[in-house]
């Protein structure tokens, strides 16, 4: 959905090997992605690598922060390209997919991927309404083309299901169909044991999904199997294996999963496209000091002592989600505090309240 672009006759489609560019900050109408931030000009897109590389094209962001978040198939984050990791100058980086084998030239460097489908989403920073412009035309330098710097967008019919409906709203049929056929594209390491585990329900990665071939007390089961499964992992915040500091959920080892099927499941959730712990932090608390439920009706302080601040090579900010994870509407438009924000006034002893 994030890729969607509809043409004038209605007709739907997503693109891939093209990035869609944000060109606002987020507001609480903003319901694509849960957990968005309002710090950074978003842009991003999917690459099908199944034929060729595609080259990510870098401007100098002249040391403004930025990142390029490349995740694969199962949403590993497997390459942060951006000021952290490969400074803030002009580069081009070739996505090459897992069997690709050929010569990229020699401005280029490759960045190997593990599956054929790669979601990237890209970050830069924006301070306040007045640096707008500037991180906009900066977006719109970054750029995905072919390995001889042509445009290579391809436009592929979007699954209908995936556009006509939410995930959890899928028939179980409809849904294990779907998965499996995106499992045969982008296949796993090292987990044929449990792919073999559930041959017998009818996920087959060689032959696809066949539900006329299973019998009506599996499609029952598998019926059941759907409808549970989007509560337990609503119900799955254990599943991160969380510190609990100051009321604060401290979590680490986001980012890339392995086998923690749940845990990525529930960032999927509530907070999907979670970087590495490297790149980002995003510590969150539901309670207040007495361990209430944080309830709009009461005010509240957030205090920082002087040498609490948030040590950040990039910046930090505050920001408010309602419980579906989204951002909460308000006559303000307001959505977050951060270090850059404008007016922000520490106290005397160099602590800050919020």
């Amino acid at each position: 959905m994030t890729t969607l672009i509809k043409e004038p006759n209605g007709r739907a489609f997503t693109v891939s090997n093209e990035f869609i560019y944000y060109d606002q900050l987020f507001t609480a109408d903003y319901k694509d992605i849960v957990s968005p931030n309002v710090d950074t000009l978003y842009f991003g897109g999917f690459l099908d690598l199944t034929k060729n590389p595609i080259v990510l094209n870098v401007p100098d962001t002249h040391d403004r922060y930025y990142v390029v978040q490349l995740m694969d198939a199962w949403t590993n984050t497997f390459s942060n390209i951006g000021r952290r990791t490969t400074g803030t100058r002009a580069g081009k980086y070739a996505i090459v997919g897992p069997d690709w084998k050929g010569i990229l030239p020699e401005d280029v460097k490759e960045v190997k991927s593990p599956t054929n489908t790669v979601w990237m989403v890209g970050r830069i920073l924006v301070k306040d309404e007045d640096d707008l412009a500037q991180a906009r035309a900066l977006q719109k330098q970054f750029t995905l083309t072919t390995l001889d710097g042509k445009k290579a967008p391809i436009i592929r019919p979007a699954n209908p299901l995936l556009l006509e409906n939410k995930v959890e709203d899928l028939s179980a049929l409809d849904f294990f169909k779907t998965m499996t056929d995106l499992m045969i594209l982008n296949p796993t390491i090292n987990n044929e044991a449990l792919e073999k585990q559930f041959e017998h329900i009818g996920i087959n990665l060689t032959y696809g999904f066949d539900a006329n071939n299973l019998d009506p007390e599996t499609i029952r089961g598998l019926n059941r199997a759907a409808k549970d499964a989007f509560q337990i992992i609503a119900n799955s915040e254990g599943a991160l294996n969380a510190k609990i500091v100051n009321g604060w959920i401290v979590v680490s080892g986001l980012g890339t999963y392995g086998n923690q099927f749940l845990q990525r499941a529930y960032i999927a959730y509530s907070g999907l496209g979670a970087n590495v712990n490297e790149e980002a932090s995003a510590p969150r608390t539901f309670t207040d000091d007495q361990g209430n439920p944080l309830n709009g009706k009461n005010k509240y302080i957030l205090h920082f002592d002087k040498d609490q601040i948030p040590p950040v090579e990039a910046f930090w900010s505050v920001t408010m989600y309602g419980p579906d994870f989204y951002l909460v509407p308000n006559e303000m438009n307001r959505y977050a505090i951060a270090g850059h924000t404008q007016g922000l006034k520490y106290n005397d002893d160099g602590s800050l309240d919020i």
